[in-house]
């Protein structure tokens, strides 16, 4: 993963975060909160499925990345993680559950101090769909809009297309 600071309406250049992010895996889908701790999916290459991770940023720098707990990182398949700023709940996407509308499905689970995070819940019908496919989900800067793939298609856009 890699890393560019904004200046005023100017871009610095990029670099590449050290190998306590980047290791000889495949690390890809930050979201980043807003004090600045990252959440991204590292895949396991004696598994090949991907994992939730979280490096807590502290005095400029990453620590060890932590494996999310086992019930976030259920299901055959999870990635794209994003994490609301004040990491009070996470969003995501999830391939092989029982409840799924299709096979990848939107999942939410919300974060207590004394509880760690709760089990994530189908977000429902409204994001989730039979077309197989949602994921890579964002929230817009100020947190007040939710920004989602998905594989769906409008029957009158269907309609116009064939």
């Amino acid at each position: 993963m890699w890393v560019a600071e904004r200046a005023n309406d100017f871009w610095a250049e990029p670099y590449k975060l050290d190998s306590t992010i980047n290791t000889g895996e495949s690390e890809f889908f930050p979201s980043v909160s807003e004090n600045g701790n990252l959440y991204f999916t590292r895949e396991d290459p004696k598994t090949q499925r991907g994992f939730i991770y979280k490096s807590e940023f502290k005095n400029g720098k990453y620590q060890n990345p932590e494996k999310l707990p086992e019930h976030i990182n259920e299901g055959v398949a999870r990635f794209n993680a994003t994490i609301a700023k004040d990491e009070s709940f996470i969003i995501i996407p999830v391939f092989g559950m029982a409840d799924s509308y299709g096979s990848t499905d939107y999942y939410i689970s919300f974060y207590e101090a004394e509880k760690g995070w709760s089990e994530p819940l189908n977000m429902g019908e409204k994001a989730n769909t039979s077309s197989r496919l949602e994921y890579s989900a964002s929230f817009s800067p100020d947190g007040n809009y939710f920004f989602f793939m998905s594989a769906r298609v409008d029957s009158s856009i269907k309609e116009k297309l064939t």
